[in-house]
């Protein structure tokens, strides 16, 4: 998806915030809520009617942001932090990671919102699981990938080529002795040439 609809993901210098709270939130009752209670993926609001809704990167986005909930609520349901930090290493190892902080993190969070609503989920129950969400939040830092937020890209210097020189054959058609003239001395001399 992010290289059908590439154009949308090029916010490089977009970072997800950090949750407000590290932790479970209190319930109402004075206790926590579960793991599963507090990091399962929510509802998201209606969005309001807006020229950008509807077209192929509206879907795509959609898309992806469905994908990231379904992610987000396996993640949330296992039972243990070591079961959801063992499913984080393998996605991190199957590039997944690195897709989130390249890619999805740089689309703009105005209009494609609910990608970012996800990466939001993922960071919040990956902090509370004392996961590292850095390449997550701020891409991956090498500054060569396209999400890198360490430099921008770099222009290859043009290698400078001098244009090609059309010389023209010289003939020396005997000009100067067309009107029975030397060239060096401009005396007259014998129309023998014709």
């Amino acid at each position: 998806m992010t290289k059908e609809v590439f154009w949308i993901f090029l916010h490089h210098l977009t970072v997800i915030p950090m949750p407000a709270s590290p932790s479970s939130s209190p319930s109402s009752n004075g206790g926590h809520q579960s793991y599963t209670a507090t990091h399962f993926p929510g509802p998201r609001p209606p969005v309001p009617a807006a020229p950008y809704i509807g077209g192929v990167e509206w879907d795509s986005t959609n898309y992806i942001a469905t994908h990231l909930e379904l992610l987000n609520g396996i993640v949330a349901s296992l039972p243990t932090e070591a079961e959801r930090n063992s499913l984080r290493t393998e996605l991190r190892a199957s590039g997944f990671e690195k897709v989130m902080g390249n890619y999805l993190r740089t689309c703009k969070e105005k209009y494609y919102g609910a990608v970012h609503d996800g990466l939001r989920t993922w960071i919040a129950a990956a902090v509370a699981d004392g996961w590292d969400v850095k390449a997550v939040r701020m891409g991956c830092g090498d500054g060569k990938g396209p999400g890198s937020p360490l430099k921008s890209p770099a222009k290859s210097p043009k290698k400078v080529e001098k244009a090609p020189r059309i010389e023209a054959p010289k003939m020396d058609l005997r000009l100067g002795l067309e009107l029975g003239f030397e060239k060096e001395s401009g005396k007259k001399v014998a129309d023998d040439w014709i």
